[in-house]
């Protein structure tokens, strides 16, 4: 898969005619293109929403939030089926009105089901990043996996040695679970970072593994730079 086949595959928020419904994994850029923010883009008849968390889970309506978002387009929604994107807007609305999220680098492959309830696979409660929330969202929508990621293959060396999220999230996850077992918690810190989640869109079997992601990566960043270099 080449840098410039990704670089059109990719897209700037808005920059070209888009089709009138689909989903698609979006990521915020800082001013060096750099990802650092991960969300959803919906595209339900022309309107534009945006399922994140950043500080709460939420669904924003009518999003419009200029240059610095690119996103891919997915399969897991078919394109400019109203209903199917329609049915995955619901889905993401009722996850955000009954999530309890906080913030801290742990994915376990949990996930939410049909009526939105966080359902734990490992005993942990509802923890994760931007990125996990979104991936435990999508996980109900893929067909013949149990997960969008194979959340195995990433370990607690994905999470960087005194990262400053990982220490506010230990700090956040503790003050609100203070009886939380801490071997627990350890077993399954992990984080997949912005720069992965977008890669993850260029994959189409599930669950994705960490190895089909790192083969791409690198022309996945060279596409989002030379594209934001424009």
């Amino acid at each position: 898969m080449t840098a410039r086949y990704i670089q059109k595959q990719l897209v700037k928020f808005n920059e070209a005619a888009l089709p009138n419904s689909f989903v698609a994994l979006s990521a915020q850029l800082d001013q060096e293109g750099n990802p650092y923010h991960a969300g959803i883009v919906i595209r339900l008849d022309r309107r534009n929403f945006l399922h994140h968390y950043c500080g709460s889970p939420e669904v924003i309506d009518d999003f419009e939030p200029g240059t610095w978002y690119i996103y891919k387009v997915i399969d897991i929604i078919k394109v400019d089926d109203n209903d199917e994107v329609a049915s995955f807007l619901e889905h993401c609305r009722r996850v955000c009105g009954k999530s309890k999220i906080v913030y801290s680098c742990v994915l376990d492959g949990s996930a939410y089901n049909a009526e939105g309830e966080y359902i734990s696979n490992t005993g942990l409660p509802e923890l994760g990043t931007c990125v996990g929330f979104c991936v435990n969202t999508l996980s109900l929508f893929c067909v013949d996996a149990d997960s969008y990621l194979e959340v195995q293959d990433w370990d607690e060396l994905s999470v960087p040695e005194n990262f400053p999220l990982d220490n506010f999230g230990q700090r956040y996850t503790f003050a609100r679970y203070p009886n939380l077992d801490r071997g627990l918690y350890n077993a399954y810190k992990r984080r997949v970072s912005p720069l992965e989640y977008i890669c993850s869109a260029f994959v189409e079997q599930y669950p994705i593994r960490k190895q089909q992601i790192d083969d791409i990566i690198e022309n996945v960043q060279f596409a989002i730079e030379k594209k934001f270099s424009q």
